[in-house]
């Protein structure tokens, strides 16, 4: 089943005194919207009065409950109408919706669909709450804060966009969004999914000193911009931990492990700055079982890696799928056609290649031919499941501003971020986004210096006495090389009380 984008027209919010407090439109459908009226949309419906009035009446009895009509609204020439079904439940001062073009055929999932949308969306949090503030005030403000955003958190890549292509600007129009209903700065972040099953990588499946780094770094962004602007900043960190897991070589039990052990040391750090979600907190959370059998029940998945299931992760993936892929040929075709598609499944291929070579699955196969065979479809696989996955996170945080650990153009509506702060870093490190990523914790290990600075590196160039150890992108530098064997000192790996690795760190020598 193709996933119903198309379908999708808006999401809104109408009050009852009939300010439209929020829409967020799909990029083929341009709702003409009136600042007031009534709260069903009066200056877009062309059905007949008495329908509208009976739709209305229906939305009053049974809310809060989601009610279901049909309506015919006008196209963006003022003139064409289009057939809708609307999804509308009644909020306390207004009435929120997703509006469908006719489903037809995928009425069963637009119907699983539309709760999803209404249920998790954040538009409700900060869209309905009035401000005092003044334009001007508001405008120096959003300046400000995108100043320090922009020097503090956007990465940019070899191909950035932030300043020639409105990128910039469309970030700063998001930021402003914020700052005139004075909310903190909702940003929404796919990531954390689970250590690198590559040994050579990483210290062990569980978060260390890494993603301590990463949560201090957002903290660090935080107090930056709560000195301009009080709100400050909130983060939804969305897992894509179960997404990939059964892709990537890791276990769904040890990916909830790791998403639970890391939530826990986020709060610790900072209660409250993270909101930390998994794949199935959106998509199966309060839904019934039959439901949710009679969504996935013609969906099957590959799993051409051997990693250990579970049933709620592999019932979440299906789900995904279901409610937000894109159709296979599609994608194949768009590889064929499109450079940026093609470079993107090269990219998830070539990577695995690298991340999979000491899994048992790649390991034992009898050539690179072979092994190149297997992560190509592995990366496609990838490809199709980073599509739904952008696709429900784009629909599920409609506000929020949209960042991501890979290297993007930063025109929008994503932008590549630097996931661990300038600050706390001795030395900027490149090299890993020539073979997809931005450096990240669950790739990396930690190497605190003697000055108290950081680097993140590859373990088994760090356990390399004469650090001769190489992978793809691990090519040390002479300035790290001298960084690291510092005259005097020694490297040793630092544990958690309950003995788990945590980092490297350069002690000196008696």
């Amino acid at each position: 089943m193709a996933y119903p984008k198309d379908k999708i027209a808006f999401l809104y919010i109408h009050r009852e005194s009939g300010e439209i407090a929020f829409i967020s439109q799909s990029a083929s459908r341009r709702v003409p919207v009136a600042q007031k009226g009534d709260f069903t949309f009066q200056s877009v419906v062309a059905s007949k009065a008495q329908d509208l009035e009976a739709a209305k009446q229906a939305s009053r009895t049974i809310a809060p409950a989601i009610n279901k009509y049909t309506i015919t609204l006008l196209g963006a020439d003022q003139s064409s109408t289009w057939a809708a079904t609307i999804y509308e439940r009644f909020l306390g001062n207004g009435f929120e919706g997703v509006v469908f073009v006719d489903p037809g055929t995928l009425e069963r999932e637009i119907d699983y669909l539309a709760p999803l949308l209404l249920d998790n969306s954040a538009m409700t949090r900060s869209c309905l709450l009035d401000t005092s503030t003044a334009d001007q005030e508001v405008d120096e403000i959003t300046a400000r804060a995108l100043e320090i955003i922009e020097k503090n958190f956007i990465h940019f890549a070899s191909n950035d966009q932030w300043f020639t292509s409105g990128g910039k600007q469309r970030f700063g129009e998001r930021v402003r969004y914020h700052v005139a209903r004075n909310v903190p700065l909702e940003f929404i972040l796919p990531a954390f999914p689970v250590k690198s099953c590559n040994p050579d990588k990483t210290l062990g499946k569980f978060p260390d000193k890494a993603e301590e780094l990463a949560i201090r770094s957002m903290k660090i962004i935080a107090d930056l911009v709560k000195e301009v602007y009080p709100p400050g900043v909130h983060y939804n960190i969305v897992s894509d931990g179960h997404v990939f897991s059964d892709l990537v070589g890791a276990d769904d039990a040890t990916v909830d492990s790791y998403g639970r052990m890391f939530r826990e040391m986020a709060h610790d750090l900072h209660p409250g700055l993270i909101n930390f979600f998994r794949l199935d907190d959106f998509l199966l959370d309060n839904q019934d079982e039959d439901s949710i059998a009679a969504l996935i029940s013609n969906t099957v998945l590959e799993h051409p890696i051997e990693t250990k299931l579970t049933s709620s992760a592999e019932t979440a993936r299906r789900a995904l799928l279901c409610l937000f892929g894109n159709d296979e040929s599609s994608v194949r075709k768009d590889i064929q056609e499109s450079v940026e598609t093609r470079n993107l499944h090269h990219g998830f291929s070539r990577f695995m290649l690298e991340d999979l070579q000491e899994h048992k699955s790649c390991k034992g196969l009898p050539s690179l031919a072979a092994k190149e065979e297997l992560c190509s479809k592995v990366g496609f696989l990838m490809l199709l499941r980073n599509r739904a996955y952008s696709a429900m996170v784009e629909w599920l945080f409609p506000l929020a501003l949209r960042v991501s650990i890979h290297p993007h153009p930063n025109r929008g509506p994503k932008y590549g971020i630097n996931v661990i702060h300038t600050s706390l870093l001795a030395a900027q490190r490149s090299s890993e986004e020539k073979n997809f990523h931005i450096p990240t914790p669950w790739h990396n290990a930690v190497v605190e210096l003697a000055d108290g600075k950081f680097m993140l590196l590859h373990s088994k160039v760090i356990r390399s006495g004469e650090l001769s150890g190489k992978l793809a992108c691990e090519e040390l530098g002479s300035n790290e090389q001298l960084l690291l064997k510092r005259d005097g000192y020694t490297i040793e790996l630092v544990r958690f009380p309950d003995g788990r690795p945590s980092h490297y760190k350069q002690i000196k020598a008696c």
